[in-house]
């Protein structure tokens, strides 16, 4: 067997990490071949235009036995020109006893980001931090006692206040459970299409955290083995092939942590402009409980459900895309979804552990904590994730879509059912043939009256997609 000194003696390669225990050291090849993918320096700036830092999870207190979720994200998204661009910082924190969050935002937007930087970045290893009146956030590298990083070793530190003015803390020693998962696996090895834009670079390592909490008057010790590092880094300006407007492509991820010690990545690309079809990069990374990644683009999202974005938190863009025509009052997002993956014989449901988390983001950006359920290998699993998406539904044929899903997610309502689906069926026609009067009346007549039927809590959560899908017409 190989001694550890003899591990620490040269760099480790992704293909031995699966392997041994040895890939806690530094330096570490995640991709041997490219040298934005070596660690630590890929958990640092390296110079390009756009670069993000994600941080979540789940915690529970030591002493209330509370569950809370929550995430972080710092970003600098140079602009066009070195006179524009945002500087952001961006998070929240949930309780899972009742659903509900506090998010937070802050900005560093022209003019005033030419003369002030509260947000800093290191190079070489993972250092980022926010310092503003209101947030001062760190993301940072732990070191020994010798002064050397501990390898995938950091703290995480925030402290602000919520929404209502109470004090809000976390202050968490982090330590990666995995080596790092580069996006897209041994196929595309952490360098995929995202929003257009070639040569984006990405990966995700699992977490767990320790420390302490405080929030609504609690303050406490907490610990948790559920965590998510995410890296992604752009050449380019991340909104280039966007649109002026944002409102090119739409996107979807979800992070799931099983209670097998399975993981999964799933990112979906939609184009907004060729009726939200699906575009390259998606895919679904997998890591196994040992750390080895894998990829496959043969899977199947079954949508449960969508949730209403109530209008509690406006987007940066959301004036000029609403002056353009490209953003509705109503909108609507997939909330519950099934996920099939017939690779690994494995049927997973996604259901929300908070109602439509807004957030503060320049475009649509909704994500939240979610609970897990299903079958792997004919096996019961469990787990928690969180879901983030932007693709937010506000055209007639849209909502209609999003209203023949939730209909088909039901069960045992037989042939009234199938009687409905055909109305609603008839209503689709007559959008995509842009007979407006003919839809609104299929629906007055048809749709709305069979969904008086409906058993709560269905019922009413339906009647209000249909009653916005008529107002939209």
């Amino acid at each position: 067997m190989t001694s550890e000194r003899e591990n620490r003696s040269g760099p480790v390669t992704a293909n031995a990490s699966a392997q041994q225990p040895s890939w806690r050291a530094y330096p570490y090849l995640l991709v041997p071949s490219d040298p934005q993918l070596h660690f630590p320096q890929a958990e640092g700036y390296q110079g390009t235009a756009s670069d993000t830092y994600y941080a979540s999870g789940f915690v529970r207190g030591e002493q209330t036995g509370k569950r809370y979720a929550f995430f972080v994200i710092f970003a600098r998204l140079s602009g066009f020109s070195s006179a524009s661009g945002i500087d952001m910082h961006l998070g929240a924190l949930f309780d899972l006893a009742n659903g509900s969050y506090t998010t937070f935002a802050s900005y560093d937007l022209p003019p005033k980001r030419w003369f002030r930087k509260r947000l800093t970045i290191t190079r070489g290893y993972l250092g980022v931090a926010w310092h503003s009146p209101n947030w001062k956030s760190r993301f940072w590298a732990r070191y020994d006692a010798s002064g050397a990083p501990v390898p995938f070793g950091y703290t995480l530190d925030v402290c602000g206040r919520d929404s209502y003015g109470n004090p809000l803390m976390l202050d968490l020693i982090v330590d990666a459970v995995k080596p790092p998962q580069p996006v897209g696996g041994p196929v595309h090895n952490g360098a995929i299409t995202v929003m257009g834009q070639a040569n984006t670079r990405s990966y995700f390592q699992s977490l767990r955290y320790r420390g302490s909490i405080r929030w609504r008057g609690v303050e406490e010790m907490v610990q948790s083995d559920i965590g998510w590092l995410d890296r992604q880094w752009f050449p380019k300006y991340i909104g280039a092939y966007s649109g002026i407007l944002a409102d090119r492509y739409s996107h979807q991820w979800a992070q799931m942590s099983l209670d097998n010690g399975w993981e999964l990545s799933l990112w979906r690309h939609f184009a907004r402009h060729e009726r939200n079809r699906e575009v390259p990069f998606s895919g679904l990374t997998i890591a196994d409980p040992t750390g080895r990644t894998s990829f496959t683009d043969e899977y199947r999202v079954e949508p449960l459900s969508y949730c209403r974005d109530e209008g509690y938190v406006t987007p940066l863009y959301a004036p000029i895309q609403r002056l353009f025509g490209v953003r509705g009052e109503t909108r609507y997002f997939l909330d519950a979804y099934r996920l099939h993956v017939p690779s690994l014989n494995l049927v997973v449901t996604s259901t929300p552990l908070a109602p439509a988390p807004a957030h503060r983001m320049p475009v649509d950006y909704l994500t939240g904590p979610t609970r897990l359920e299903g079958t792997m290998a004919g096996k019961p699993v469990t787990g928690y994730g969180f879901n983030e998406r932007t693709l937010g539904l506000w055209r007639p044929w849209e909502l209609c879509q999003a209203l023949d899903d939730s209909l088909r997610s039901l069960a045992g309502e037989g042939r009234a059912l199938s009687t409905l689906l055909q109305a609603v069926d008839s209503v689709r026609l007559a959008i995509d043939t842009t007979r407006k009067g003919e839809a609104r009346r299929l629906l007055e007549q048809q749709v709305r009256p069979a969904l008086d039927a409906l058993a709560e809590p269905q019922r009413q959560r339906l009647i209000r997609l249909c009653d916005d899908l008529a107002a939209v017409l």
